[in-house]
């Protein structure tokens, strides 16, 4: 409201201004047309009568009634026409001086109605504004907004907007991350509630005195792996907390792609002779993408004992490697069993488990892989037909 009244304010003084400036350059220029016709009377009568000097012609000017025909002037020979001259520039010049008036007055008048009509426009606006936000605070992010007026207001009704938008996916994100969190949980306590059971179930047949050494130490063998498999659970769960919580940080180094595979490959070396897998590498010896070294040992890894875990006996794994000026690309292709579309499409999914997984299987390995590539500027894809086994592609972007 302040703000407008200045406008007006300033306004008005400024058209006043040029008024006043208006109005004096007629006055000059009337006065000038006046001064002229009175210096040639002047110089009429002191032509035709020169024993009369000019303060008396001037006198005699001063002292003439151009509204009458019984003037002073036309006694030296002026006549009606010649002396209303004079009477009709002053009307003229009043005319204009009227107009002028008028003018400034209407313009004033139309420009205090502008701003008035702007200003209450803008009132109206500023009262959606804050009936908006007052939504916005109740948690009601599913609001319209007008963006096609143009105005004083457009820039913050722009903000608003892109706060709304920043909001709704952050009040989805929160309700998606609260059904994250409760699928997480109720996954968390199925993986833990069998190992579990069967401790508990082994350690009363422990107490058992009749049962022989013999069976005693399988069930103690037993407990042993069921407790290995829980501590394995719980260093995989707290990696996902920690990518959960956006608390890991990536180290940028230059990783050799044949490097980091063989390292992987000795680390596994007794699950593939278990199988009689042969694993097949193909590629340069300086290919290389910018990452994690030990992350992307994490991910890779996963996604190899993954290929392992669904290959049957003495069949082969292939894994070759290249490098462009784009991207860097890793490609595992196994023999296994392969999937239906339904479950490849499951595949990156937290804690699911295939049709054939092992029990030793939290699924929770391909998850964890994909979020590792994707955090260093990388892509992961599967294709897979059942029975004609599976294709990981990978690729580094630079």
């Amino acid at each position: 409201m302040k703000k407008n009244k200045l406008v007006i304010t300033i306004t008005i003084i400024v058209i006043f201004i040029i008024n006043i400036l208006i109005n004096y350059l007629e006055y000059r220029k009337f006065t000038n047309i006046t001064n002229n016709f009175v210096a040639s009377i002047i110089n009429e009568i002191s032509v035709n009568y020169p024993n009369i000097d000019d303060t008396e012609i001037i006198e005699i000017i001063n002292s003439s009634d151009y509204n009458t025909n019984s003037d002073i002037l036309t006694n030296y020979g002026f006549t009606t026409n010649d002396l209303s001259i004079l009477k009709s520039l002053e009307d003229e010049y009043h005319q204009v001086l009227f107009i002028n008036i008028t003018v400034f007055i209407i313009i004033t008048l139309i420009i205090i109605l502008l701003i008035y009509l702007n200003s209450r426009r803008n009132k109206k606006e500023l009262n959606n504004i804050i009936k908006y936000l007052k939504e916005l605070n109740r948690g009601n992010y599913n609001l319209a907004i007008d963006l096609n007026n143009e105005g004083e207001l457009s820039i913050l009704k722009n903000e608003i907007y892109t706060t709304t938008i920043m909001l709704r996916e952050k009040a989805e994100q929160e309700r998606q991350d609260k059904i994250n969190l409760k699928d997480s949980l109720t996954n968390i306590s199925h993986q833990l509630k069998t190992p579990l059971t069967s401790i508990s179930l082994l350690v009363d047949n422990l107490s058992d005195e009749l049962i022989p050494d013999n069976i005693k130490q399988e069930f103690l063998s037993d407990i042993k792996n069921q407790v290995e498999s829980i501590n394995e659970l719980i260093i995989i769960l707290l990696k996902l907390s920690r990518f959960d919580a956006n608390v890991i940080t990536f180290n940028k180094e230059s990783i050799n792609v044949k490097n980091i595979l063989i390292d992987i490959l000795k680390h596994i070396d007794i699950l593939r002779e278990v199988k009689n897998i042969d694993i097949h590498l193909t590629g340069s010896n300086d290919v290389t993408f910018m990452g994690d070294y030990k992350w992307e040992y994490e991910a890779l890894s996963n996604i190899i004992k993954n290929c392992l875990e669904y290959t049957p006996q003495n069949k082969n794994i292939y894994i070759t490697y290249k490098e462009t000026n784009i991207y860097t690309e890793i490609i595992i292709q196994d023999e296994g069993l392969g999937m239906t579309p339904e479950e490849k499409n499951k595949i990156f999914t937290r804690f699911y488990k295939g049709i054939n997984s092992s029990n030793n299987n939290f699924g929770i390995g391909l998850s964890l892989a994909k979020e590792i590539i994707t955090k260093d500027n990388g892509k992961i894809k599967v294709a897979s037909k059942l029975n004609n086994g599976t294709t990981f592609k990978i690729r580094y972007y630079k």
